[in-house]
């Protein structure tokens, strides 16, 4: 059986109406459906007579129509006024911005940028991926984004904000271990690349989301991509502990060394384990091994949890104790997003051997 679809001309109703609107199927030659198509969506994408459009079976059952042979190209921009804006939310506005997908973001001004407002600009564009200055005049900055979705796939963004934080932690073992602090001294520009490829990923979530070329280009699911979402904010803020770490190794001297047989490092070990499989089970999905890392950082996390409880049994507050619980929790905190990591990963499982059947 063929399906075939068509437009005719009718008259455009309001906004709400043209995002949905019901058609009723038509059979002609005995054995062809037909449903007619909304004249302002053909026009809006530069269709005439013979133009072919892909029509896609999703999973729900519902049919996705995409113009294949669309002639029209639009890019997403977005303007910021800054004179209406406080200085302290600038740098907000820019984020979110870049985060809608914005292709140029015009930046203008009655009265001129200051130096701290060039400083807020120069910040923006060390913070994410693939924005460049592109115009810049007294009144007016344009800046564009170069970067593709399609350059950066979704999941080598996401092995790269892995492999700078399970790096970190290596660093910090070999420091408490009684290592070179100096090791440490690019903490925070490595926190900035986790913090730039979080904002790269919710960037290109945000586009698959809205656009089935951009979902296909990248090849993940909208509901999938959703998912993912939950694992990139899961791994910055595993980020931030680190970082907060690295800071507590390099603003307080190490009261001694702990070798990694000790707690609370004893339990990094297993967290690596963990989290290399569970990145691993990103492509892999196998369910076992999911459900055996969050077996063991369950584990650890309630071992740690024992500890900090320990560190002050009939002990007045000393200094390494402070150390030592401040560290500790960090450690707790990486165990249990790791796990929320684990649970994520189930229901993309879980999603993923799901299937419809008619009732």
């Amino acid at each position: 059986m063929y399906i075939s679809a068509y437009y005719f001309g009718q008259s455009m109703v309001d906004d709400a109406l043209d995002r949905s609107d019901t058609r009723r199927l038509q059979i002609t030659g005995g054995s062809t459906y037909i449903v007619s198509l909304p004249k302002r969506w053909v026009v809006q994408h530069g269709l005439v007579a013979k133009d072919e459009v892909r029509i896609e079976w999703r999973p729900s059952g519902t049919l996705r129509i995409i113009p294949e042979g669309s002639s029209v190209r639009k890019r997403r921009e977005v303007e910021i006024l800054l004179d209406e804006l406080p200085e302290v939310v600038i740098l907000d506005h820019l984020i979110a911005a870049y985060l809608a997908g914005a292709q140029l973001i015009r930046i203008q001004t009655m009265t001129g940028f200051t130096r701290d407002h060039r400083r807020i600009f120069r910040k923006f564009v060390q913070s994410t991926r693939g924005v460049e200055i592109a115009n810049e005049s007294d009144r007016i900055i344009e800046m564009v984004t170069l970067l593709s979705p399609s350059e950066m796939p979704i999941h080598s963004s996401i092995n790269r904000m892995y492999l700078l934080i399970s790096s970190q932690i290596r660093d910090i073992v070999e420091v408490l271990s009684g290592g070179d602090p100096s090791i440490l001294d690019d903490t925070a520009e490595r926190e900035r690349e986790v913090d730039a490829l979080r904002l790269l990923l919710e960037r290109q979530i945000g586009q698959i989301l809205e656009s089935s070329r951009i979902e296909d280009t990248l090849g993940t699911s909208r509901w999938e991509a959703a998912e993912i979402g939950n694992i990139v904010r899961t791994l910055e803020r595993m980020g931030d502990h680190t970082y907060n770490m690295s800071k507590l190794l390099i603003e307080q001297n190490v009261p001694r060394k702990i070798s990694v047989g000790e707690r609370p490092l004893s339990v990094i070990p297993i967290w690596q384990n963990s989290i290399k499989s569970l990145i691993a089970n990103l492509r892999r999905h196998d369910v076992k091994q999911i459900h055996d890392a969050k077996s063991a950082l369950t584990s650890a996390g309630v071992r740690l949890q024992e500890f900090e409880a320990s560190l002050w049994e009939g002990v007045q507050g000393t200094q390494e104790a402070l150390f030592l619980d401040k560290l500790s929790e960090s450690l707790r905190r990486l165990c249990a997003y790791s796990v929320d990591m684990a649970e994520i990963l189930l229901n993309i499982d879980a999603h993923r051997n799901a299937s419809e059947v008619t009732i």
